[in-house]
């Protein structure tokens, strides 16, 4: 890794204030080895997240909090501490640990091996799933399929609306596109156009344990109209980028 700060890991969040710390702690203690940076985009929380990771920065000078305004959503969180990040490998995850910190290791080891994008699946050989639902297991399962359906480019990935990814400099995020294309609309899925827009690099998908919430409620499950801003959010990547179809 050539950028004199090696490793951004990014994630964004709301009302996440039981889990923030026991993340921060578990990602040092896998990335201190790199120069790195810890980038938090808080979503406007109201819990005390924010005062939390305030007092977290101030003891942790790796770590970067970047709050909205106002409710952005999931995409556009993420999509800004990606465009605000400095890392020549990029990984965005998710706070709740249910992506594991300690699989950032073999993240970075697949980039430097010669991936342009790695995708941490939940449905490749060596996955494993901690006591999924079954209403989780098949709106998961609905997800992909439309997915696959609307935005062709992501058919040969098993779990293309992953949260959990690493991209090196290769790969270009399209980020005036999104930021054009959604105003003050909220998205949620960033993997999906990325993997739209770069169908020709080297992106692998990797096995990891998606584990239990370990605080709080899942966010997604509480917007309102959220079948229907899904698709239309397919609908657009669809439109967006058709011409780049393989």
């Amino acid at each position: 890794m050539d950028s004199s700060l090696s490793l951004s890991v990014i994630t964004a969040t709301l009302n996440e204030r039981g889990n923030v710390s026991q993340f921060v702690d578990r990602v040092k203690k896998v990335v201190g080895k790199w120069p790195h940076e810890i980038i938090v985009v808080d979503d406007n929380s109201s819990d005390g997240t924010i005062e939390l990771l305030e007092k977290i920065s101030l003891s942790n000078p790796n770590v970067r909090i970047i709050v909205n305004s106002q409710r952005e959503g999931l995409l556009k969180s993420n999509l800004r501490g990606l465009k605000e990040s400095r890392g020549g490998i990029k990984i965005v995850m998710d706070a709740d640990l249910q992506h594991p910190p300690e699989m950032i290791g073999n993240i970075v080891s697949s980039l430097e091996r010669g991936q342009d994008f790695a995708v941490m699946s939940r449905f490749v050989h060596g996955s494993q799933i901690y006591n999924r639902n079954p209403y989780r297991e098949y709106a998961t399962s609905l997800a992909i399929s439309l997915c696959h359906r609307i935005v062709p480019q992501t058919r040969k990935f098993k779990d293309p609306i992953s949260g959990f990814f690493a991209i090196n400099a290769n790969i270009k995020v399209p980020y005036e596109k999104l930021y054009d294309l959604f105003g003050n609309q909220r998205g949620y899925k960033i993997l999906v156009p990325i993997i739209a827009n770069n169908v020709k690099k080297k992106i692998v998908e990797l096995p990891y344990y998606f584990g239990n919430r370990c605080w709080g409620v899942s966010k997604i499950g509480m917007e309102n109209l959220l079948i229907p801003r899904y698709l239309t959010e397919l609908s657009q990547y669809h439109n967006l980028f058709k011409e780049s179809v393989s």
